[in-house]
């Protein structure tokens, strides 16, 4: 189901799209979602992150280590440690999803 709303994006340096109450009631969005941005002609799509669900204790005691590992030497949480991958796994096969 795609529903298409037209924004006019004015030049401030930062983008910023401001939706109405009613327009995110109807695309299905609220505060803090994310989105990814697709150059489309002479504008963009927005596409809302999904939330992915991952079991902890399905993992492998060498995959959690790591995951650890990175969280560490990155000094971030090993939830931003899984989003990287899961991202970079995503660009790296976008092509299939054409």
């Amino acid at each position: 189901m795609n529903k298409t709303i037209t924004k006019t994006v004015e030049s401030t340096g930062d983008l910023c799209i401001k939706f109405t109450d009613d327009e995110m009631a109807s695309l299905g969005i609220k505060p803090g979602d994310k989105f990814s941005y697709h150059p489309e002609g002479d504008g963009f799509i927005l596409k809302k992150y999904t939330t992915l669900d991952i079991e902890l204790n399905e993992l492998s005691r060498e995959v959690l280590e790591m995951l650890v590992r990175l969280s560490c030497e990155k000094d971030v949480s090993v939830n931003e440690v899984i989003e990287e991958i899961v991202e970079k796994f995503v660009e790296d096969h976008e092509h299939f999803d054409q």
